[in-house]
């Protein structure tokens, strides 16, 4: 989608969170719009800080730029790799606060900041946890409630099943192509699935994903990986082959996996 900016304003603000120094940098706001963005930035930092930990990187440039045009609160995220890492957002500053705070895209970005850069085949992997992470992060941040966390994510989960009848093959093999083959909800959503199944058997042990993440991305993050090697760091964080087993099944699936709403409610009840 193209939008045509007609006025351009620019505004920086830094403040430090727990553990980066944050820079925003704002354009086609006006004051008010820049408070509110400020505000909404702040809030789902705060979640995802709280659900995982302090982002791990040094510094991150977020960028908000105003599409007016947009139908949507917040229709595009993207990160983008480079130092310092920076956080791109679109966002439609005609739409109240409790639209943005609503809107899942900034915590499924923010979630991305505490997994390196994947190889393509994997991308499923990075995508289905910020995508699991970004209704976590709602529900224990008390943006969503127990039923809402369970019913977005079982819509979810069926619109990856849709786009697997869709679009069929191995998943590594959709995941490596999917920006031509449009087959994100089947990516996003199987790899989410992965997550948590993981978190569950995580669960049965006394642990869970999050805590595991937490410690993950202050001890052994580093800018790239391949999924292979990323699974086997959980494992020997997790003290587990979870992960790897895990790994060896769902990067050559063809089916969609089957997570009951007896699961998400376990899940619900272990983050409550």
């Amino acid at each position: 989608m193209m939008f045509r900016y007609l006025t351009l304003t620019l505004l920086v603000v830094a403040w430090h969170s727990v553990a980066s120094n944050i820079s925003i940098r704002t354009s086609n706001l006006d004051e008010e719009q820049q408070q509110k963005v400020e505000s909404w930035l702040q809030q789902g930092l705060q979640a995802v800080e709280t659900t995982l930990a302090p982002i791990p990187q040094p510094a991150i440039d977020i960028r908000v730029k105003g599409a007016s045009e947009a139908m949507e609160p917040v229709p595009w995220g993207q990160i983008i790799r480079n130092s310092p890492i920076q956080v791109l957002l679109y966002v439609n500053p005609r739409m109240p606060l409790t639209a943005f705070i609503d809107d899942w895209t900034l915590y499924h970005e923010l979630s991305h900041l505490y997994f390196p850069y994947l190889d393509y085949p994997s991308f499923w992997l990075s995508e289905g946890f910020a995508t699991y992470l970004q209704y976590l992060a709602m529900y224990q941040g008390r943006i969503i409630d127990r039923s809402q966390f369970v019913e977005r994510i079982q819509q979810g989960l069926l619109r990856g099943m849709h786009t697997t009848r869709d679009k069929p093959g191995r998943l590594s093999d959709v995941s490596a192509d999917m920006w031509q083959t449009k087959a994100f909800k089947r990516v996003y959503w199987s790899g989410a699935a992965f997550f948590m199944e993981a978190d569950l058997q995580l669960i049965e042990q006394g642990q869970d994903l999050t805590e595991l993440v937490a410690t993950f991305s202050h001890c052994c993050l580093t800018e790239q990986m391949t999924g292979q090697e990323l699974v086997r760091t959980l494992d020997v964080i997790s003290d587990t082959e979870i992960f790897s087993q895990l790994f060896a099944t769902y990067r050559y699936r063809r089916d969609f996996p089957d997570i009951s709403a007896r699961q998400l409610h376990i899940l619900a009840s272990h983050y409550h």
